[in-house]
């Protein structure tokens, strides 16, 4: 049930590359984290002078004064006039206490007011709280639960839709994941793939595993053991079988020397091709090839009539040493192939060699020269069968095309665009010839793990550099004044005042004697006197304390240009990760992705892609 699952989440309808990781939004702090409700101590009621305080105290021994004093006047036996007198005094002596003391009852109310005032906006204020730091974790969980559940994964394809995918880098374990992840993709569609499998690591294997549990057809075919299954020469009239060796034989010199070389291999086995009778194979072209060079062992490969037409070309060749050697180059190429063709095999058309569903064809062999060779022959087999292609939905797929050379892929992939044949290239080096591929037409490019250093810096060269603003100097200036100051005043002032009142008066009295009176006088008198002495002394100290900071500061910034992608980056890369980089409809659009087929198992994986 698990294979089942797998294999339907692979199969999509619509071309995918792999999987972009998109990191979600983080959570988001609460927009009332900073209306923290703050509580304030409200001022409470400023309290009265302290006689207010005081006449409050006397207020209270009142009555128990009024009530001594009048039990006093009884005891002593004192008049009714007494005791109302002091009844009144006391009476008045209320009246003042009780006018002091009011306002001091009113302040004690308005105390209590406040404090009720006070408890209720404390358990107001609470209650506040209360609600904030319960909304701030709701708003917090909530965030939470979105970060958690958001989308990490999101599928990877080409805004371009270029025809053309060139991978540079990377290992037979990415190059099987992207493999099974672009091509179930492709499967879906309805495209049938052919992949040429040149690393002998088996890349297409995965692959083509999935593609028969989902019941498509599967071919495999590995050369030369699989030869009479899938042969590359067969089906191909003399001039295209001679053109297709000459290119085959062509990419194998090393030496850029021989401009004409290709011309030369192609005359020389054109005419060989020609004059055999029967079916060209290259054991039979070997020994025509022979037979020019006037080595030729009868050993029953040719009839007479065959060794006849080839000795009569011997002159319309001549017999200089470069077509010597030439013939000598190509004998040793045929006698490789030879030792591996079948005797007898059917012929083969394009039907054969590329068929519904997925086909796969790897090479291989302990001969490393001949494996070279073939390689080369099955390659330029493909090319010729892309150009009687009839425009169906196909897919081909070169895995270690690093070696074919830049003449060889640009006849490739200029016949799969006339084709419309979508075309992807699996190169391990990013060698200097193979540079000018980087970001080609019509082409999406995707860099995987470049171990060597100088293929890493050109494959980040072409993603490109940014400009980025870095800090190269900082300068700052801080200052600080201060200042203290302290002053004093005293003064003392000293007064005596001095005042005397005298008073005389004289009265007489008369007191009769009989029919005699007599008069007394009387004088009285009164002196006062008062002195009145006043000192003052006033001092007051000053003292101002000031600090003053002052701080200026300075960057400078200047633009750097570096690379978008550090060559390092690149070198480092899992197996499995790779950077997209092309020309989109809204710019240039360079991202990192990851083909392992394993992410659409994962949890929160997109079922499409972000659009553009």
């Amino acid at each position: 049930m698990a294979d089942r699952e797998f294999a339907d989440r692979l199969f999509v309808p619509w071309e995918r590359l792999g999987w972009e990781y998109v990191e979600p939004r983080p959570p988001a702090r609460s927009p009332e984290a900073d209306r923290e409700p703050t509580w304030v101590e409200p001022p409470q009621p400023l309290p009265r002078a302290t006689p207010a305080r005081r006449s409050t105290r006397l207020l209270g021994c009142l009555p128990l004064t009024t009530l001594l004093f009048l039990g006093a006047g009884l005891v002593y036996g004192q008049t009714v006039e007494v005791v109302a007198a002091t009844a009144l005094a006391v009476l008045v002596l209320a009246v003042v206490v009780l006018r002091k003391a009011v306002p001091a009852l009113r302040e004690r109310a308005k105390l209590g007011r406040f404090r009720q005032a006070r408890d209720a906006a404390y358990d107001s204020y609470l209650r506040a709280l209360d609600l904030w730091r319960k909304s701030i974790d709701a708003h917090d969980e909530a965030e939470r639960l979105r970060y958690e559940a958001a989308t990490r994964w999101y599928p990877l394809t080409s805004w371009s839709h270029a025809d053309r995918i060139d991978v540079f880098g990377g290992t037979g374990d990415g190059w099987a994941s992207l493999l099974v992840t672009l091509g179930c993709s492709r499967l879906a569609t309805g495209a049938d793939i052919l992949v040429l499998d040149f690393t002998e690591q088996q890349v297409a294997g995965a692959l083509a595993e999935f593609a028969a549990r989902r019941g498509h057809e599967v071919r495999q075919w590995g050369l030369p053991a699989d030869w009479p299954q899938w042969p590359p020469l067969a089906g191909l009239p003399p001039d295209e079988l001679s053109e297709l060796l000459a290119d085959a034989v062509h990419t194998l010199r090393r030496s850029a020397s021989t401009v004409d070389g290709r011309a030369l291999s192609a005359e020389l086995l054109g005419a060989v091709i020609g004059r055999l009778g029967g079916r060209p194979t290259c054991r039979r072209i070997s020994a025509g090839l022979r037979v020019l060079r006037r080595v030729y062992d009868a050993d029953g490969v040719l009839d007479d009539s065959e060794v006849a037409r080839l000795t009569g070309a011997i002159d319309a060749f001549g017999h200089t040493e470069r077509v010597q050697l030439e013939l000598q180059f190509l004998t040793s190429v045929l006698d490789l192939l030879a030792a591996v063709e079948p005797e007898a095999g059917a012929p083969a058309d394009e039907a054969g060699l590329w068929g519904p569903g997925v086909t796969v064809v790897t090479t291989g062999g302990g001969h490393r020269r001949r494996k070279d060779v073939l390689d080369r022959v099955v390659l330029h087999r493909v090319v010729r069968a892309l150009r009687d292609h009839r425009g169906e939905s196909r897919t081909l797929v070169v895995a270690g095309a690093e070696d074919f050379g830049r003449e060889s892929l640009d006849e490739l992939a200029r016949e799969a665009a006339r084709a419309g044949v979508r075309l992807v290239l699996l190169v391990a080096r990013l060698r200097e010839e193979l540079h000018d591929l980087l970001g080609g037409h019509d082409s999406a490019t995707l860099l995987m793990r470049l171990g060597n250093a100088r293929e890493a810096a050109a494959a980040a060269e072409f993603v490109g550099r940014g400009h980025r603003f870095v800090l190269n100097q900082l300068t700052e200036q801080v200052g600080e004044t201060f200042t203290e100051g302290v002053g004093g005043s005293f003064s003392f002032s000293e007064g005596d005042s001095e005042a005397e009142t005298q008073s005389a008066s004289t009265s007489a009295a008369s007191i009769p004697l009989g029919r005699v009176s007599i008069t007394i006088p009387s004088l009285s008198g009164s002196r006062s006197s008062s002195i009145t002495r006043s000192r003052t002394r006033t001092w007051q100290e000053t003292v101002n304390w000031s600090v003053a900071g002052s701080s200026t500061r300075g960057r400078t910034m200047s633009r750097v240009y570096e690379f978008t992608v550090e060559p390092t980056t690149l070198q480092s890369l899992p197996a499995t990760a790779f950077v997209l980089a092309e020309a989109g409809p809204a710019g240039r659009r360079v991202v990192l992705g990851d083909c392992n087929p394993g992410i659409v198992l994962l949890d929160k994986v997109a079922a499409l892609p972000r659009r553009p």
